[in-house]
């Protein structure tokens, strides 16, 4: 048994959760699942009962866990007088975003905080938009790119502003929009739209639909899916028209579909750099302060 893995079992125990647990420590569920396994065997006893939601642990897995917390912590001083002895020793930071919005706003920052501290190592983790909080506040990571609108309210998050700008039509080709270099809000919610699903980004769906009323209209949103690449695939065959932010790149669509401006709309966006105020991590705080002194 390898001492760094106890962390796996510490979390499992603290959480009670297979799933949560695995996104936490950057690994797959089947490689958590085999590990616990590995440790009953080892010790020929049962550490958790998992015929019940949440899981459950045993005497045995309650006397494990808390020797494994002395030993962990042991592990985790010896680890960091280590660290002080080397300048080039850093603790990973785990880094998740939500969209292809924010890996734009954040790949342009890794360059300068790379130069400045090169054997930093970056963990990248793509989550879904309504997950950005849960995995702040729940340590599953260190900080997370993602709509501004996922922290102003929470209070025991800071955030900082990576970029801003407006959102944009997707239309496909064959559309009777596709050719205007500009369309009017009129216009857009004249046709049928297409959305990502309440389930895949949250509370953002219900504030596309207020921005919607602050221009004077009720939008015919006709389909919800769960993927961008199911949206596109709607829109160039279906004829819906979409929501992108400017940034969005369709590269990869050649000319089936355009982003169109939408003139006199309040639909804005502002990705941010959102994490707790009381994450500890060394790597945090100097990510900060190069992406604070970039922007």
């Amino acid at each position: 048994m390898h001492i760094e893995k106890l962390k796996y079992y510490i979390d499992l125990y603290e959480c009670r959760n297979f799933t949560e647990t695995a996104k936490k420590n950057f690994i797959s569920q089947a490689a958590l699942s085999q590990f616990i396994s590995s440790l009953e065997k080892q010790f020929q006893l049962q550490f958790f009962n998992r015929n019940v939601t949440p899981i459950e642990p045993t005497t045995a897995g309650t006397l494990f866990y808390e020797e494994s917390k002395i030993l962990y912590k042991q592990y985790e001083n010896v680890i960091e007088k280590m660290m002080r002895v080397r300048d080039d020793v850093m603790p990973p930071l785990k880094i998740a975003y939500s969209s292809t919005a924010d890996i734009q706003a954040l790949l342009p920052l890794i360059p300068v905080f790379k130069e400045k501290y090169p054997h930093a190592e970056l963990q990248l983790n793509k989550i879904r938009l309504k997950e950005t909080a849960d995995y702040i506040e729940k340590g599953l990571c260190d900080i997370v790119v993602s709509f501004s609108t996922e922290f102003v309210e929470n209070e025991r998050v800071k955030y900082k502003v990576l970029c801003r700008g407006k959102y944009m039509a997707m239309v496909g080709k064959g559309h009777p929009l596709f050719e205007k270099e500009s369309i009017t809000t009129e216009e857009l919610y004249s046709y049928p739209l297409i959305m990502l699903s309440k389930e895949e980004i949250g509370d953002l769906y219900q504030r596309m639909e207020k921005r919607a009323k602050q221009d004077g209209f009720l939008p015919m949103i006709e389909k919800t899916v769960e993927d961008i690449d199911t949206e596109m695939f709607s829109i160039i065959t279906e004829g819906y028209i979409g929501f992108a932010p400017e940034s969005q790149k369709l590269s990869d669509y050649g000319d089936a579909i355009r982003l169109i401006p939408i003139i006199g709309s309040s639909h804005e966006y502002i990705v941010a750099a959102g994490y707790a105020k009381d994450n500890m991590n060394q790597t945090l705080k100097e990510f900060i302060k190069c992406i604070s002194n970039d922007i």
